[in-house]
């Protein structure tokens, strides 16, 4: 019998709502219904070299933005005293896992080649908060590539660590891959009006996409008789929207073929639909719509980052074999963002895909992260004029 991780899910959030450690705190009776507060915080088992917790918290609705909506975070604190002035945070944006409530990595777990990040920021003295995105690990509706929903997601993570766990600084260094690269560009745009109490230093995007921004989206890298990542994204803003708009008619976007995955990418996650695209052999000639793109409209409109226009330095990750995310649209990310001034540094990982250029990318973005806690300057590879 085949085991489903969404099984494991289900049972997970049945052990943790039924079981409380001695030590662990449950916030909820004295919640002040305000985005940042805490509402449980709970040790976890953990690999890692620091002290983990499951942490839940409340961020803004970015759908209903006068409402809150209840979200998920790892929080890992290194073993040992704090420094004076506290642990220095990264705040952790993970990639594109699913929309499914059991697709966060609080609950699944984070494995491969992101876990090897965890343990390299614990060891060069960093606390480690990362969201799990609204949707996911909590009741909610996941807006996927949302900039203000991710975003402030990841603020009101750092925000409520800082609140629930001893010894943690409000000095924060960005760091995300795929969707999170989205997201802490994103955070890093809003955090001055968002979260002023915190000091954002700068910010790490590994491998970012801007959909808005990619004239060829709806025909795909490799052409449209080709497969296609960019179904798979299609379909999971597709059945974001679907779940956050009553009046989205998913036919619109998408054919007969493609519709019988449509409902597969609300309910799993990102590895299981990406399994059944390929073996029903998706392309964007037989998966999408003639009305694809306007259809698809209000989730690319939503796609879009508030800003490009960051105050602090931006490490843009780039690997040269990526096959998920066009290099072109990277490429186009970082000459924006230089046009728009920010301070941005630009690496290349010669043959790198999409997720092993995370490991490719690592001790730079810890000397990068090493050298905005010391206050110097990283060199930006934007040309004047």
């Amino acid at each position: 019998m085949r085991f489903h991780p969404a099984l494991f899910g289900l049972i997970f959030l049945a052990m943790t709502a039924c079981h409380r450690m001695g030590d662990d705190e449950d916030y909820s009776a004295r919640a002040y219904a305000s985005a940042g507060e805490v509402i449980s915080l709970k040790h976890q088992a953990s690999e890692a070299p620091g002290t983990t917790y499951r942490m839940a918290y409340r961020s803004t609705d970015a759908h209903l933005p006068h409402q809150l909506v209840a979200v998920s975070a790892t929080v890992i604190v290194p073993y040992g005293r704090p420094p004076s002035g506290g642990w220095p945070v990264v705040a952790w944006a993970h990639g594109t896992s699913g929309l499914a409530i059991t697709c966060a990595p609080s609950i699944m777990g984070i494995g491969g080649p992101q876990a090897s990040f965890y343990g390299a920021w614990i060891r060069r003295g960093f606390a480690v908060v990362g969201t799990d995105f609204p949707g996911l690990g909590e009741a909610g509706t996941p807006l996927y590539l949302n900039s203000r929903s991710e975003g402030m997601a990841v603020l009101d993570s750092v925000r409520a660590a800082t609140r629930a766990v001893r010894g943690l600084s409000d000095r924060v260094v960005l760091l995300g891959h795929d969707q999170g690269a989205h997201a802490v560009i994103a955070a890093a745009g809003m955090a001055a009006g968002y979260t002023p109490e915190l000091q954002i230093l700068g910010t790490i995007a590994v491998g970012a996409p801007d959909p808005a921004n990619d004239p060829q989206f709806f025909s795909g890298v490799h052409g449209e008789s080709r497969f296609s990542p960019n179904v798979f994204y299609a379909l999971m803003m597709g059945a974001s929207l679907g779940r956050a708009d009553s009046q989205f008619i998913p036919e619109r976007a998408f054919t007969d073929r493609a519709m019988e995955l449509y409902g597969k990418a609300s309910r799993e996650c990102r590895s299981d639909v990406f399994a059944a695209m390929e073996h029903r052999r998706l392309t964007p000639a037989n998966a999408f719509a003639p009305g694809v793109a306007t259809a698809l409209k209000p989730a690319l409109d939503w796609s879009r980052y508030p800003t490009l226009a960051l105050k602090q330095p931006l490490m843009l990750a780039i690997g040269g074999g990526d096959t998920q995310i066009p290099l072109g649209v990277q490429e186009r990310l970082g000459q924006n963002l230089c046009a728009a001034g920010t301070p941005v540094s630009v690496y290349h990982y010669a043959g790198a895909e999409h997720t092993p250029v995370l490991r490719r990318a690592q001790m730079d973005a810890l000397d990068f992260a090493d050298g905005l806690l010391s206050g110097r300057a990283p060199a930006s590879t934007c040309h004047p004029g």
